[in-house]
């Protein structure tokens, strides 16, 4: 029999990194809920409590199960990615309109959302199945035949996907991101107003992870991985935390 405390003090240790890996294989925070909720869901508690590695058990399910849930195809395409981001020139940003309203405080929270939400789509202009390959290696550290053993796949399968997200990853943002070259024409405070009117992104329902630095405080990031691996692991709210330590020890209340 399971232990309830043991339980809940293992699955509330895992949720951040269940729920960090999530939002970059979907984009979006909501989503990310859903898709680690869905994981916890009919969980073997005896096997999780006896795995000799039961956070990489958790993530492997979680994987796996978000790659199935996306099918093959890709969320969009690198076409529809540019047509709406950066369909007009840069625009310098007006603070008067919503959601900043003149709250200044607002504006680095927004950029540093549009920095996280902008390179999660452009994962998610990748297939899921090539894109899991480099969540799994090149933000979540594993190597290719233990990030292959997580994924249930052959080694020289996800070689063949991990290479191709590279080279994918590397062909559409080199030209493109201010994060990469300040001379390429993408910025963030240049995007930004268009961001919030396409609904691109939007306030985020906290703060809790937004660093105090602000998001172009580091130097130009040559290497792709790297840039994603400065992106700050997003955080579900308290009440979307509670919500899933429910689904496996019990209670199970979906927040509002």
């Amino acid at each position: 029999m399971s232990n309830p405390t043991e339980l809940a003090t293992l699955v509330r240790a895992a949720i951040p990194r269940l729920y960090a890996f999530a939002y970059v294989m979907c984009g979006a925070r909501d989503e990310a809920f859903v898709h680690v909720r869905e994981s916890l869901r009919g969980l073997d508690r005896d096997a999780l409590l006896a795995a000799e590695r039961p956070n990489d058990l958790l993530l492997g399910k979680l994987a796996r199960g978000i790659e199935e849930a996306l099918g093959r195809k890709a969320d969009h395409s690198f076409v529809i990615l540019d047509n709406l981001l950066r369909s007009e020139e840069t625009q310098p940003i007006d603070a008067e309109k919503p959601p900043i309203e003149g709250d200044l405080s607002r504006l680095p929270v927004l950029l540093w959302e549009l920095k996280r939400t902008c390179l999660a789509s452009v994962l998610g202009a990748l297939p899921p199945g090539v894109r899991v390959s480099f969540v799994v290696t090149d933000l979540f550290g594993f190597p290719p035949g233990a990030a292959a053993e997580l994924l249930g796949i052959k080694e020289s399968a996800f070689r063949v996907r991990l290479t191709r997200a590279r080279r994918r990853l590397e062909d559409y943002l080199a030209p493109r991101c201010g994060h990469i070259d300040r001379h390429n024409p993408c910025y963030c405070e240049g995007r930004l107003n268009l961001a919030l009117e396409t609904d691109f992104v939007r306030l985020p329902p906290h703060t809790a992870d937004v660093p105090a630095a602000a998001y172009n405080d580091e130097p130009e990031h040559r290497d792709i991985a790297e840039l994603y691996r400065t992106l700050p692991p997003v955080q579900p709210t308290p009440e979307q935390y509670e919500a899933l330590v429910a689904v496996v020890v019990g209670d199970d209340v979906v927040p509002t």
